[in-house]
């Protein structure tokens, strides 16, 4: 459940400057009339929905995917992606090195859910969501002995969010309700505490590497058109993730690629599952990599670029990862 806390006068700024608008809310937008009849969904139902869609587009340690909700009352398809990088850069005269990063971020999803409606009847709500945002990551990271590192950083993520809602012609019929679709839309501002754990170890030319990430995530939200989203929430994830990998044999310009394979388990640890249909989900796949180690600036950095492809499942969800990697 969504906690109310003051907002951080930063985030109200970032938040003004992304509404074309006042701050204070239009008068409620006809949508939050229309859905007053579906007697199974709460303000509180929509307030997390919207954020738990947001959250999982746009927190850190995420990867680019698309995934499918099949059950008795939901049929949704859902796709992420971002462009961006993650580096670490040298500290002088320091034992610990710097870390941060930049990336853009999008993602999209198509819901049909069936709800009860004031009259005991079922309905199906159609809801399409776009999201797109900027993250940028700021911390430090720690060698803890020559295997094992420790990488605290905060995220600062701003995101505008499009709903469009279509309803059963028998609902607007019923209700009396002047049309069947409706538009509402809110800007988001987040901040996320990570703790990132990693240990990396070769094994002659072969490489295991194992990571472990928690997020702390406080998202602010404000719209113009629907006062429903106008919120505040705290909600937290887990990511763990292992990956082995070796050598091919093969070589493009002097420089070596390396197979791997991997498995990634996420967890949205307080996300209730009926805001997206599941709270958590397991990846398998393997890649391919090619070995760069190289560091320009000292700013940023790439030991390998490559390309990966991975299967995706859970409880009522399947899917799949095909993309470019970098790290």
């Amino acid at each position: 459940m969504p906690v109310i806390v003051k907002t951080p006068w930063f985030i109200t700024i970032l938040l003004v400057l992304m509404l074309p608008g006042s701050f204070i809310p239009a008068q409620a937008n006809n949508a939050t009339e229309a859905l007053k009849g579906l007697s199974s969904l709460s303000d509180a139902d929509i307030r997390e929905y919207a954020i738990a869609f947001v959250n999982m587009t746009t927190s850190p340690g995420l990867e680019g995917m698309t995934l499918s909700v099949d059950n008795d009352e939901r049929q949704s398809d859902q796709w992420r992606s971002s462009l961006g990088f993650n580096a670490e850069f040298t500290i002088k005269d320091h034992i610990y090195n710097g870390y941060w990063g930049l990336a853009i971020i999008g993602g999209t999803l198509d819901d049909s859910i069936a709800f009860i409606d004031n009259n005991g009847n079922s309905t199906q709500v159609d809801i399409t969501r776009e999201v797109v945002g900027l993250r940028g990551s700021m911390g430090l990271s720690f060698p803890i002995d020559k295997y094992f590192k420790l990488r605290p950083f905060l995220s600062l993520i701003i995101s505008d969010l499009q709903n469009e809602i279509i309803l059963d012609d028998q609902y607007v019929a019923d209700f009396n309700l002047p049309t069947n679709r409706y538009n509402t839309s809110a800007q988001m501002g987040s901040v996320v505490g990570s703790l990132e754990a990693l240990y990396t170890r070769w094994y002659d030319n072969y490489q295991l590497q194992m990571s472990a990430q928690y997020n702390l995530i406080y998202t602010d939200s404000i719209s113009e058109d629907n006062p429903i989203l106008v919120t505040e929430a705290w909600n937290d994830s887990a990511r763990l993730k292992v990956m082995f990998g070796g050598p091919t044999g093969l070589a493009s310009k002097g420089r070596p690629w390396r197979w791997n394979t991997y498995a990634n388990y996420v967890n949205f640890l307080s996300t209730n599952t009926k805001a997206l249909g599941y709270d958590s989900y397991t990846e398998i796949g393997v890649g391919l990599d090619w070995e760069l180690n190289i560091k320009p600036l000292d700013w940023f950095g790439w030991q390998f670029v490559g390309i990966k492809v991975g299967v995706i499942g859970g409880e009522n969800i399947e899917g799949y990862s095909v993309g470019l990697t970098a790290r």
